[in-house]
């Protein structure tokens, strides 16, 4: 026995000279160790000052009443004395020990011992101060994790290790199996007893190697008490003991069911844009920003005159503007709204040949929202635009006969009366011939050849104007080396005093 207990021996004996549980003293002489009699402290051990902070001087002969706080002197007085005259009593109490920084949470041991002849109490004190705050923090977390369990939308379950017993499971479950809680706890049901009859052999299999494969993951359908089926994805994953030993097995089970429906749709918009993009007559494309051909199809490879895709990918956009300005233009207006629609610009391919064409595009962003790139369809307008030119042609040709047919109709009649004069006018000239003169027969010549000179005044005017639209049409036409266009045509029909919507 060391010095310390020798000493503290010494002190037992003196003090209390009765028979005492000396080696009870030596078992608990790491605590802090106390004998009290009639509420005062007779014995203490070193430890015991170092735990209260005080000097022997201020222990022995002290009561202990002065070493409680004062919310729990009433409770351990109490206790102590119950103690030396009960039985039954539990032989543990805590209390608070106020202390010179602070309080320190104490857990005493009781024993009854003789002390001179007179009943007294053996107590073994044992600062608890930090467990209990290590046991408070548990708590507490235990706590946060019990909250964030039961709110949590995924069903959480710990099962034993052979996967047949559910430990624990949260409310979560309710929600996705459509029964209580406590049943899977009384093990009125099982979550296996709720999986699709089509994936229960794949469901089991997994479970049964999962103490194997430590983690795996599965998706699967259940039949909820609703009896309409929905997709889980189940994560597993082994919990070992501090021995090595399989502890439990725990799994999170989240609804994957309207996630499911939605990646199913997006692989089938794929599947319908990757069966446009290959078969639309239409040039169907994806660039960067910068021009580069990311993907195209086969009629935008036919459009370009490209020989193969591998040629496209190595190729820029740029190189088919016929006016580089419009396709900045194009880029604004993507980059800027987000989308373009029916854009007109003019291609021109690789054989050199200009194309007019429609593009309508939109941009594609990544998650931070950025733009990566752009992605459309190119309509090749050149036939529609030949075409709505021809129809321009065939309309302003039916106007230009209407308009020449009327002055032509106006040289018809100007000619049938201009004949009719002339005949009354030989008629007149043969009977002055004849010797047969009159005023009247001279009066009538004088207003025929008025009705000749008015007639052929008309027809002179009529052939300015066809002749004027002949020349401007030909100037139009014979001179120009580029194609005719629409405001041409029509420019020749006001300057003659059409409006547009006569010419329609």
């Amino acid at each position: 026995m060391s010095h310390h207990n020798k000493t503290a021996d010494a002190v037992d004996i003196r003090v209390c000279k009765g028979d005492i549980d000396y080696e009870g003293i030596v078992r608990h002489i790491n605590d802090g160790v106390v004998i009290i009699r009639e509420d005062t402290i007779v014995f203490a051990n070193n430890a015991f000052y170092e735990i209260s902070q005080r000097k022997p001087e201020q222990v022995i002969s002290t009561a202990f009443s002065n070493f409680i706080s004062a919310a729990d002197q009433e409770r351990v007085t109490r206790y102590c004395t119950e103690q030396l005259f009960t039985e039954g009593i539990s032989d543990r109490i805590e209390f608070v020990m106020p202390k010179a920084h602070g309080e320190a949470i104490i857990m005493m041991k009781v024993s009854v011992v003789e002390c001179g002849g007179i009943p007294a109490i053996l107590g073994a004190l044992t600062d608890i101060t930090e467990r209990r705050k290590t046991r408070d923090e548990l708590q507490k977390m235990k706590a946060r994790l019990e909250s964030i369990l039961h709110s949590m939308n995924e069903v959480v379950v710990s099962m034993s290790p052979d996967g047949c017993q559910i430990l624990a499971i949260n409310p979560a479950a309710e929600a996705l199996y459509g029964v209580p809680v406590r049943n899977f706890i009384s093990r009125q049901s099982h979550i296996l007893s709720f999986v699709h009859p089509d994936d229960l052999g794949n469901v089991r299999q997994f479970y049964d190697n999962l103490s194997e494969a430590e983690f795996d993951s599965m998706q699967y359908r259940i039949i909820g008490s609703n009896k309409k089926p929905r997709w889980v994805l189940d994560e597993g994953h082994v919990v070992y003991s501090s021995f090595g030993k399989i502890r439990r097995i725990d799994h999170v089970i989240r609804d994957i069911t309207e996630e499911k429906k939605a990646i199913d749709a997006l692989r089938q918009s794929e599947a319908k844009y990757k069966n446009f993009f290959e078969s639309t007559s239409d040039m169907a494309f994806t660039l960067t920003a910068e021009g580069d051909f990311i993907d195209i199809n086969d009629a935008g490879l036919k459009l370009l005159g490209f020989e193969n895709k591998a040629e496209a990918l190595a190729s820029n956009v740029k190189d088919f503007y016929v006016d580089i300005l419009e396709r900045t233009g194009l880029l604004e207006e993507i980059y800027g709204k987000g989308l373009v629609e029916a854009k007109h610009v003019k291609f021109r391919n690789k054989a050199g040949d200009v194309i007019e064409v429609a593009i309508t595009s939109r941009a594609r962003m990544d998650d931070s929202g950025n733009f990566i790139c752009h992605e459309g369809i190119v309509h090749n307008i050149s036939k529609a635009l030949e075409d709505q030119r021809n129809r321009v042609v065939r309309n302003t040709a039916g106007s230009m006969c209407h308009y020449l047919n009327t002055h032509l109709m106006t040289l018809s009649g100007s000619k049938d009366d201009l004949s009719q004069d002339i005949k009354e006018l030989n008629a007149l000239v043969e009977k002055l011939a004849s010797g047969e003169s009159s005023p009247e027969i001279l009066k009538l010549m004088q207003s025929l050849v008025e009705d000749i000179l008015f007639f052929n005044e008309g027809i002179g005017k009529a052939y300015e104007k066809i002749s004027e639209v002949t020349t401007a049409f030909n100037k139009a036409f014979l001179y120009k080396e580029e194609s005719y266009s629409t405001k041409t045509i029509l420019d020749i029909f006001k300057a003659y005093g059409y409006e547009e919507n006569d010419l329609n």
